[in-house]
């Protein structure tokens, strides 16, 4: 969706409802880019925008990008002169923009007094997952490859220190409700922690999404100046609890901690879990993945509200869109997809 902006504008159009009930709108987007002095991309940068109502942060990703929603908060939205601060270290360049009241904003470059910014050396790899009863085979599916994946990161980026953790997520009123491995370099030690944890409970369709997306980007300690990517794996909407954390404070959070959020749709997603996982999506610069009925994981998958789709094995889709962070180009369609974000995963 960040790469076919119109494409992704009429979806919303044709989902207000969707939009309403989640009180999201990613209507006007602003794309502010960081490079150093040679115009290379300088990742991990943080981006103040201050305006009257206070200060929105972000943090730029490899490819140097931030993407701002100023309509993401309704009720602090942004609109209007603002002044923008970028900060790396002790670099630090700023200057004034103008924030359209509708639309989005072109981008907007700035230019710090450094010299040799330079990719990531370090990923955070985090998988958030639903656990309840209906995603046992999901879960499974996940369990076989992240472990493949990584070590597949490794091989083509062994200067690349390397880990990989997970939040697993259930329903306030199960016996369990949250369990997390922590971020490790120790993938075949991840790969059996997670062999002890198993999909049950739930037994309604929604479940506590918001406790797992808090439980991710509050809880793990995500390392700075890493290439930090949160993958969600879910097929169920969250409950409606009373939170001070929900999934617009989840999307706030991710573009303050540089996060990615790459979410992955599984088999019984409705409508309401498309459009909020494109949403996170969209919010941090990723593609929309949703698994297909060709995986042969889980019941029948729901196809994407869009013209047209790539389709890839989740290991490639996943193991590409990781080197491609970790190379400085930012997470887009498969090369010779001219053009389209949209991912099925087999």
């Amino acid at each position: 969706d960040h790469d076919r902006r119109d494409n992704y504008l009429s979806y919303l159009d044709r989902h207000r409802h969707e939009a309403s009930r989640l009180g999201l709108d990613l209507s006007r987007r602003q794309r502010f880019l960081v490079t150093d002095v040679r115009g290379a991309p300088v990742h991990d940068a943080e981006v103040l925008v201050e305006t009257a109502a206070g200060i929105r942060r972000g943090r730029t990703h490899a490819d140097g990008r931030w993407d701002f929603f100023p309509g993401l908060l309704p009720e602090r939205a942004v609109a209007g002169p603002v002044r923008v601060v970028v900060t790396a270290g002790a670099a630090r360049a700023a200057r004034g923009h103008h924030v359209p009241v509708a639309g989005d904003g072109g981008e907007v470059a700035l230019r710090l007094p450094l010299g040799f910014a330079a990719p990531p050396a370090r990923l955070d790899l985090a998988i958030l997952i639903d656990v309840t009863g209906s995603m046992e085979d999901e879960l499974r599916y996940v369990n076989r490859e992240v472990v493949g994946i990584v070590e597949r990161v490794r091989e083509a980026h062994p200067e690349v220190a390397a880990r990989v953790g997970a939040v697993f997520y259930r329903d306030r009123s199960d016996a369990v409700p949250l369990q997390r491995i922590r971020l490790t370099s120790d993938a075949q030690a991840f790969a059996e922690a997670m062999q002890g944890v198993h999909a049950q409970g739930g037994g309604d369709y929604r479940e506590d999404l918001h406790a797992g997306l808090d439980a991710a980007l509050r809880g793990l300690r995500w390392r700075p100046r890493a290439a930090r990517v949160l993958v969600i794996i879910a097929d169920a909407p969250a409950q409606p609890y009373p939170t001070t954390f929900d999934h617009r404070a989840a999307m706030v959070a991710a573009a303050r901690l540089g996060v990615r959020l790459l979410p992955v749709a599984a088999s019984g997603a409705d409508r309401e879990v498309e459009f909020l996982f494109r949403a996170m999506a969209t919010s941090t610069s990723t593609p929309y993945v949703y698994l297909t009925d060709d995986s042969g994981v889980g019941r029948p998958h729901l196809e994407a509200d869009t013209d047209r789709v790539a389709v890839e094995y989740f290991h490639d889709a996943l193991t590409r869109l990781i080197e491609g962070e970790l190379l400085g180009e930012g997470m887009h369609e498969p090369p010779g997809f001219a053009p389209g974000p949209f991912l099925q995963a087999q």
